[in-house]
C-alpha cells in the first residue's frame, strides 16, 4: 500500500472531476487555478471581499505567474462562500496558526471539516502536526482524509507546484488514492514521482524537509561568519562544497538569516513535538537560537561601517515576494531605526544577505 510510484505522461487516464478548493489564500487560490487548467474547480472561501474581487475578475493575491493564470483559467472556476456543493474531491488549504505552545492548530481545518460534513474525500493541503490527520479521521468517520502537503516557496508558489521534486500522500486507508494521484498528475505536468505513506509520516515528513533546510542555511550562515573575519569570500567557498552531490547548492549560501511564515514556525512545532515524545530537540533549537544571532551579526556589521544612512533595497524576508512575516531584513531596520540611524527603502525586491543592505 504505501511506499515510492513513479507517475509517467503515459499513464494518465481521462477523469471528469469537479475539484473544490477551501481556502483561497497565497496557496489556495495558484493551486485552485492551476486545478482549473483541467479541471472544473469551486473555490471557497469566507471572506466575503475576497469572494466577491475574485467574482469580478480581480485577482487579490500578489503571487508570480498568478494574474495570468487567473485571466487564462478563471472560467472554469465558480468562486463562493457557500458549502453546498462540493464536487467530487476536496482539497482543504487553510491556515493552520501557531498556538502559544508553538505547535500548530487544526481549527479552521476542523471548521472546514465540519461544513463538509457528507461522506467525501478531503486532501488536506495545510501543514498540520504528527498525528492530527488521524485525529480528525476518527472525529469525521464520514469522510476519507489524505494529507498531502506541498512543498513551495513564495515567489515561486506555481512554478513549484506544477514542477515538484516529489509529491507527498498520507493516507490509511486506500480510497480514492487512484483519483487524488491522477489529479496531481495532470496538474503537475504528468511526471512527477509520487511517495505514499501513512498520515503520521507524511506529517513528520513535512516538517523534517523544513527543518533540515534552516539547517542548512544556519550552516552555510555559520561558515559565512567565519570567513567575513577571515576577510575571505564564503561564496567561493560554499558553491565548492555545494558541488558535493550529498550537500549540493540549493539554500546553502552565507547571508541572512531564514525567515517567513513557514521555516520559523516549523522548526518551532518540530521541537515541541520532539519534546512532547521526549526526544532531543537540541540541535534544531541550536538552529533557532543561530538564527536569531544572525541579526546581530548583521547590525554589528553595519554599526562598524560608521554610516550616517542605512539604506534597504527592500525590507521582504525573501526576494520575488512582499512577504515580511519573520524577515530578518525589518528586524534590522528596526534596531538600526532604534539606535538612532536613518533608515531608507528602496522600491526593488530584497535582495536577501549582506549585499541588501547598504551603508554611507
Amino acid at each position: 500500500m504505501f511506499g515510492h510510484e513513479t507517475s509517467r505522461p503515459h499513464q494518465l487516464r481521462k477523469i471528469n472531476m469537479i475539484i473544490s478548493v477551501i481556502g483561497l489564500g497565497k496557496l489556495g487560490l495558484c493551486i485552485a487555478c492551476i486545478f482549473a487548467e483541467h479541471f472544473k474547480v469551486i473555490g471557497i472561501d469566507t471572506n466575503e471581499k475576497h469572494i466577491n474581487a475574485l467574482i469580478s475578475g480581480t485577482n487579490p493575491i500578489k503571487e508570480k505567474g498568478l494574474d495570468l493564470l487567473f485571466k487564462d483559467n478563471r472560467k472554469n472556476i465558480t468562486f463562493t462562500n457557500s458549502f453546498e456543493d462540493l464536487g467530487d474531491i476536496v482539497f482543504v488549504i487553510v491556515p493552520t496558526p501557531s498556538i502559544a505552545d508553538n505547535t500548530f492548530t487544526s481549527a479552521y481545518v476542523e471548521s472546514a471539516l465540519q461544513e463538509i460534513g457528507t461522506k467525501k474525500t478531503v486532501v488536506i493541503v495545510s501543514t498540520v502536526m504528527p498525528g492530527e490527520t488521524m485525529r480528525m479521521q476518527k472525529k469525521y468517520p464520514q469522510l476519507n482524509l489524505i494529507y498531502s502537503p506541498t512543498f513551495i516557496a513564495l515567489g515561486s508558489v506555481i512554478a513549484d507546484f506544477i514542477c515538484p521534486d516529489f509529491i507527498l500522500m498520507g493516507t490509511d486507508s486506500k480510497k480514492d488514492l487512484e483519483n487524488v494521484s491522477e489529479i496531481y498528475k495532470k496538474a503537475c505536468a504528468g511526471y512527477s514521482d509520487i511517495t505514499v505513506l501513512s498520515t503520521l509520516e507524511a506529517e513528520i515528513a513535512k516538517l523534517t524537509l523544513n527543518c533540515y533546510v534552516t539547517a542548512k542555511i544556519t550552516f552555510a550562515n555559520q561558515i559565512g561568519n567565519l570567513c567575513y573575519r577571515l576577510g575571505i569570500t564564503a561564496d567561493n567557498i560554499l558553491k565548492a562544497v555545494g558541488q558535493d552531490s550529498r550537500i549540493g547548492n540549493l539554500y546553502f549560501k552565507a547571508g541572512l538569516g531564514y525567515g517567513g511564515p513557514c521555516f520559523p514556525r516549523d522548526n518551532l512545532a518540530m521541537i515541541a513535538f520532539m519534546k512532547k515524545m521526549n526526544a532531543n530537540p537540541r540541535l534544531l533549537q541550536t538552529v533557532h537560537s543561530l538564527n536569531y544571532e544572525q541579526i546581530k551579526e548583521f547590525v554589528d556589521r553595519v554599526i562598524k561601517l560608521k554610516p550616517t544612512t542605512v539604506g534597504f533595497e527592500g525590507i521582504s524576508y525573501k526576494s520575488g515576494t512582499d512577504i515580511t512575516e519573520q524577515s530578518q531584513l525589518a528586524k534590522i531596520k528596526s534596531i538600526l531605526g532604534n539606535k538612532g540611524y536613518r533608515t531608507i527603502i528602496g522600491k526593488g525586491d530584497v535582495n536577501v544577505g549582506w549585499e541588501g543592505i547598504k551603508g554611507e
